[in-house]
């Protein structure tokens, strides 16, 4: 009896700690993305300066966020694997009580969300699926470093990009929408007082989350598609364009790096006409 009540419950516990590590996470990349809108400055030595933390940090981070999203999917799913084994037989009728359509598809979208991180992190950190990408460089003080604002906005005027980021998005916020709430409880922190609150909190994080992070592609896709350049996309893709075929470093030049929203655009100087009186 107490194995077969603990081990559920110590998983479970594990589960809410790694999923607070990653929901912390997910709030601390928003933010960070969110800095896109501010140009290209903004966004390009924060990247820096986070690729040039000492390797000891680096790594650590990477490795135990890695950790922490190995050990949360796989006891995920340790733990349908176990729930199907212990009623190997449906009910002849199911009904659901009290428990909502994410708390039903955690599963689902957390399998998505994990496909979803593979893909991006081939996207944008490894540059698997574009390495040209990697010959973007902006200077700054003296030295080039990488043009993540180029990238970034590159990468999201593929419309099909953008669609399965927004996609994917919407699938990480439904997830956190029932798996805060279950954080809570299998800490302890939620009981009948607290329920209320706990669940508007939750509810209020997931949307935050979905929105921030769907900002970028929404706002490279409007830039991209329409005259309201938000980010100069036009611009960005037009000068990527006429130097992607050559070898060595491509810089995309801005009109004022604090500014998101103009370039510089050569434009050829008006001839001056005669009019007769």
């Amino acid at each position: 009896m107490k194995k077969l009540i603990l081990t559920p419950l110590i998983k479970k516990f594990v589960m809410a700690v790694t999923g607070f590590v990653l929901a912390s996470f997910l709030l601390i990349h928003m933010l960070g993305n969110l800095q896109v809108l501010e140009g290209p400055k903004a966004i390009n030595v924060y990247a820096n300066f986070l690729q040039t933390l000492p390797w000891e940090i680096l790594w650590g981070f990477r490795i135990g966020l890695a950790a922490c999203f190995v050990i949360h999917f796989c006891l995920a799913y340790l733990l349908v694997v176990e729930n199907a084994k212990a009623r190997p037989q449906s009910y002849s009728v199911k009904k659901s009580q009290a428990c909502t359509l994410a708390a039903r598809t955690m599963i689902y979208t957390g399998t998505l969300v994990l496909l979803f991180a593979v893909i991006h992190i081939l996207h944008y950190t490894v540059l698997c699926l574009n390495p040209e990408f990697s010959q973007l460089e902006w200077k700054y003080e003296g030295k080039a470093i990488h043009d993540v604002y180029a990238m970034l906005i590159l990468g999201f005027s593929n419309e099909w990009v953008s669609l399965g980021y927004i996609v994917a998005m919407i699938a990480i916020s439904f997830h956190l929408s029932h798996g805060v709430t279950s954080m809570f409880q299998s800490i302890g922190f939620r009981n009948e007082t607290w329920r209320y609150f706990l669940n508007k909190v939750a509810v209020a994080y997931c949307i935050i989350i979905g929105i921030g992070f769907c900002v970028n592609p929404a706002v490279v896709l409007i830039s991209s598609y329409t005259d309201c350049q938000i980010v100069p996309a036009k611009c960005v893709i037009k000068q990527y364009e006429a130097q992607k075929d050559k070898k060595g470093p491509i810089f995309i030049k801005y009109a004022c790096p604090k500014t998101a929203a103009t370039c510089t655009i050569s434009v050829a100087p008006a001839t001056k006409t005669n009019t007769a009186k």
